[in-house]
């Protein structure tokens, strides 16, 4: 049987190993928002523009005539760097990922905190049907998202809430702030909530608070949090920041 410390670690090193993938989050080089007007995109060859159907299209990408369409989940490798569809609300970008971005070569490990046992908090699930919540971008952008639910537990001895919402594969998550912030820890950062029992009763472990890709790269538009969301609490559990080496 795995232990809860064998478990966190087998966590942690899946973790590691994502971030540092040849084309994994701290590969992503740029985030471009195209218009229908065709036009260059840095470090890449041909023009690019939207279709004005969800999806980009390249042309004269070095072959007379040639001529590409991405679209979902499509992508396409000129040379090392790989080229993704970003969708966001209907809003499209062609994003860059480049396994030779000096950050993407020093990325080194993830530091974390060690794990406790004491960072898994009882909590009370309160599900919000019918409520929306507004989330806003690192980048001012705000939109209203459903709200899945409320939970309610104690944090340094004082009552406090924490919402979330659930993830296009339905999962609970929630993005959180806490006193280590800024100081022994990235500005905020995500949380995976445990699926709650039939009476509400759920378990929330900070243990699996992670880093947001913006920590890796400064081209993701990451959501942050919310107001009722932010602790002054620190919340010395989970992953803390991005280590790189020389």
């Amino acid at each position: 049987m795995v232990g809860f410390e064998d478990d966190w670690r087998a966590w942690h090193e899946s973790r590691e190993r994502y971030a540092g993938a040849e084309y994994g989050p701290a590969a992503l080089e740029s985030t471009n928002w195209l218009i229908t007007e065709p036009a260059a995109v840095e470090g890449v060859p041909g023009l690019w523009a939207l279709t004005g159907d969800g999806g980009i299209r390249g042309s004269d990408l070095g072959t007379s005539g040639s001529v590409v369409t991405l679209r979902g989940s499509e992508s396409l490798r000129l040379g090392r760097r790989e080229l993704r569809v970003f969708d966001r609300r209907g809003s499209v970008a062609l994003r860059v990922f480049n396994p030779r971005r000096p950050e993407r070569e020093r990325f080194s490990a993830i530091d974390a905190y060690p794990p406790r046992e004491g960072w898994r908090i009882a909590a009370v699930f309160e599900p919000t049907p019918g409520e929306t919540i507004t989330v806003t971008s690192i980048d001012g952008r705000s939109h209203d998202s459903d709200l899945a639910g409320r939970l309610r537990f104690t944090l340094d001895g004082v009552a406090v809430t924490l919402s979330a919402t659930r993830t296009p594969q339905g999962s609970l998550t929630a993005v959180f702030a806490d006193g280590t912030n800024g100081t022994e820890t990235y500005r905020f950062r995500f949380l995976p909530i445990e699926e709650p029992a039939a009476d509400g009763s759920a378990v929330i472990d900070f243990n699996r608070a992670y880093l947001p890709p913006c920590a890796f790269s400064d081209q993701y538009v990451c959501p942050q949090p919310p107001a009722g969301n932010r602790f002054s609490a620190p919340i010395r559990a989970g992953e803390r920041a991005v280590v790189l080496g020389r």
